[in-house]
Order: C-alpha cells, then structure tokens, then sequence
C-alpha cells in the first residue's frame, strides 16, 4: 500500500513505526511520563505532609514549588510553541526526583534546606510538564478519542501510583503509630522517577505524528517572545477562557486540607493504606469520566453540560461531609488506626473528595479542547489553567504552612471559593458547541499503513 501525493507514490511506513508515531503511543508515553513525575509526587502527597510526621514545612516547601509554576507555566507555553513542546517536556521530568530526595535526606537525617532547593526544581519542572503534557495530551488526539486518550493519561498515572502505593503500603503495615514513613519508600520511589527523562525521549515532535483519520494538528507558528506572550494574553482574554479561572483557582485548594487532614488523624500505616485506596478510586473515575466524554450519542455540548453537573452535586456532597465531620474531630482530635474504630467513616470523606478531584482532572482539560483543538492555543490555554491552579495552591499551602491556621477554617475557604465559581464555569460550559473540523486539518494529509488516501493534485500536500 501506498499514499499518493504530488511528487508521486510514497511508501507506506511499517506497521511499528506507524504505531510508534500514533496518537495512541503518544497518550501511552505522556501517561507513563505522568506516572513517574507527579505520579510520585502524588503518592507522596496522598501520605499526608510528604510522609513526614508534620505537615508545616513540606506545604512551606510547596508554597516555593506553586509559586515558581505561576510565573513558569506561560513561559513554558511560549517556548514550547517556539521550539517544541517534546524538549519542554524533557524538562519536565529533571526537577521532580531532588525533591522526593529532599524530603528523604529530611526524614533520615533532618536536612531542610535541600527541600527548599528540591522544591525550586520541581516547581520550574512541574510547570514544564505540566504544560507541554497537557497540551500534547489534548492536541494530539483525533477529535473523537480525546476523552479516551485523556483517560489513557491520567489512568496510567494512577497505575503508576498504585504501584507506589502499594510499595508505601507494604513498607509501613507495621508502623501503627502517627510519623513519617519508612526511608526505604523514598529510595524506591526516587528509583522510579529516574524513569521519566528516557520515556519523554519517545515523544513523537507535531509534524511526524500520525493520526487514524489522516489529519495533523496545526504546526504552532514560530514567533517571538514578545509576540507569544501577547498570543497567550489574548487567550486568556477570551471569555469562555477568562470564566473558567475561578474553578482552575480552587480545583485543588482542597487537596492541602485534606494532606493536612491524614497527617493530623491517622497513623502511618493508616495513611499508607488511604493513599492506596484514593488511587484505585481516581483510576476507576478517570476511566469512567474519558468514556462518557467520549460518548457520541449525546451532543458535545449535552456531554459538557452533564459532566459539569456531575462535578458540582459531587463536590458539594464531598465538602458538605468535610464540614461535618471536621467539625467534630476538631472537638475531640481523634487519632484512627486500620484497626480502631471509626477510621471506615473517617477514611471514607477523604476518599470521596477524590471522585469530584479526579473527574475535574479529565473534564477540566477535555473542556479546553472543546474551545479550540489548535495546539496553540491550547498551549496557551492549559498554560491559564496550570497557572490559576498554582496560583490557588500557592495560598492554600501557605495557609497549610500555619499552625494558627484551622483545618475547619482551610476547609470552609476551599468549600467557599469552589461555591462562588459556580456562576462563571457555567456560563462557560454553556458556551460548548458541536465539533466543527478546521479547514486547516485538511491542508496535511498522513500517510497510514491501513488506508490509501486519495487526493487531487490541488488539494494533495505531501508528507
């Protein structure tokens, strides 16, 4: 089989490379990068403070880390869209490991200082990964697989983190006491994240990908500096983009209450075994939520609009029972064991807050690309959203960071600010139309080892 272009027949390429340059692989790759990067990071965090036995200045130490990402998420947006959204990825994947390092050499031998300079390299790499990821995760997919390839992302992610958690879970059974966790879990863990700078290697660049439907994403035009950052004010002008920042400011406000939470009522091993079970439950969310997304019986616009309703009787159900339940611990400071009464109850809203959590994840971004599906702008436009959820951890974790500082009081603030953005992202939301192909998706026909395309000479661009 072979294509037909202007200057003739081109061969098809075999079946591997076809593979390996698929939208398929690339959601795959990006979903293993994830898995060891804040896939690990994750899993620390679902420990509680880290791992450590308090929780104050790991959420100092994050304060430096969101901070940094503010500032970086656009930077890396118009580099990426200058140069190439692969090598900012690379990137990505250096800073995470000094900081899972830091909170080791903290825990065995009390050195603070290094989390300080860990946290510094993984908020210039977070903000990297965070952005590139994110706008290959959305732009690469053909229209009608996002919300599977988004699942594919985010689903690989927890895999990873399940293997982490098991390995937590496994290391610290025997510890029923409040602490940190056993310095062999870090070692493992850092082992691990060394795995992310050869797979962000496998990253196929925009002009060699292939997608099923023939299509290419639009190549982002080089630009200056200069002239990126006025691209990407004019993407965060835009006003279905510009609602949609209050809820990307308290998507993950809550996640340092409820690090703060595990840290401050249960033991290690209890920890351990909560992280283990959240990660089962965001897998089962993430996959449930790419497959309804992806479900073209109902409208675009329909899938946008439940899914959002969905988030908001979620999310108000999971900070309802945080209230309470806070509430009365704050009165009696409780401390649960895998084995003490209660600690089913107790677990369990921490485990719910994750349902809403994870689904925002793959909604969140499955969102932006229905706005625009040029890559972009959805640099652009996932660099708006990154840059509003690290603007909204900086504080939460500066807050976290205070001992003068309830965890009722860090609650009702998250419940609060997730309430009042429900105006904007609804109007937003209801912005979404049906997905119209671009003329520019016709203007470069792939090649494919399982089709002929036929085109005219007028119409025919080579590949």
């Amino acid at each position: 089989m072979a294509s037909i272009t202007q200057s003739g027949i081109v061969p098809v390429k075999n079946t591997l490379y076809t593979f390996y340059r698929s939208t398929l692989f690339n959601a795959i790759i990006i979903g293993l990068v994830s898995f060891t990067q804040p896939g690990i990071w994750s899993a620390l965090a679902g420990l509680g403070a880290g791992g450590l036995a308090t929780p104050f200045f790991v959420n100092a130490a994050n304060v430096i880390t969101f901070a940094i990402m503010i500032v970086l998420s656009p930077v890396f947006a118009v580099i990426g869209n200058r140069w190439s959204l692969k090598w900012v990825l690379v990137i990505g994947t250096i800073g995470y490991a000094p900081y899972s390092a830091s909170l080791y050499t903290n825990s065995v031998y009390g050195t603070q200082w290094f989390m300080l300079f860990g946290a510094t390299t993984c908020g210039i790499s977070a903000a990297a990964l965070w952005v590139s990821e994110a706008a290959i995760g959305v732009g690469y997919p053909e229209e009608n697989k996002k919300g599977a390839y988004l699942a594919i992302w985010f689903g690989l992610n927890k895999i990873g983190t399940i293997i982490a958690s098991s390995i937590e879970l496994a290391l610290n059974l025997g510890n029923d006491q409040q602490g940190s966790i056993s310095s062999e879990t870090y070692l493992i863990l850092i082992a691990l994240q060394c795995l992310g700078l050869p797979l962000a290697l496998l990253i196929s660049p925009i002009d060699k990908l292939i997608r099923k439907d023939g299509t290419k994403p639009a190549r982002p035009e080089r630009t200056t500096f200069a002239e990126g950052f006025r691209r990407f004010w004019r993407v965060m002008k835009r006003p279905e983009i510009a609602a949609l920042v209050p809820i990307f400011l308290t998507s993950q406000w809550a996640q340092t209450y409820e690090g703060n939470y595990l840290t401050e009522y249960f033991t290690v091993r209890a920890r351990a075994l909560a992280a283990f079970i959240i990660t089962l439950v965001g897998l089962g969310v993430n996959i449930i939520f790419g497959w309804f997304l992806d479900y073209d019986r109902l409208s675009r616009s329909t899938r946008a609009r439940v899914g959002w309703i969905i988030l908001v009787i979620t999310y108000t159900i999971t900070y309802i029972y945080n209230l309470v339940l806070e509430a009365e611990y704050e009165k009696i400071s409780p401390i649960f064991d895998i084995e003490t009464p209660g600690f089913a109850r107790a677990v369990a809203v921490y485990c719910v807050f994750f349902v809403p959590y994870n689904a925002f994840a793959v909604w969140g971004y499955w969102i932006l690309g229905c706005f625009d599906d040029k890559i972009e702008n959805l640099t652009f436009s996932t660099a708006v959203l990154r840059s509003g959820e690290s603007f909204a951890s900086t504080i939460s974790y500066a807050l976290g960071a205070s001992k003068s500082v309830s965890l009722l009081k860090n609650i009702l603030v998250a419940s609060v600010l997730f309430w009042a953005a429900i105006p904007t992202t609804t109007w937003s939301v209801w912005q979404v139309t049906e997905f119209k192909k671009r003329d520019e998706d016709n203007e470069e026909i792939s090649d494919t080892s399982t089709q002929v395309i036929n085109v005219t000479v007028k119409d025919s661009v080579g590949v």
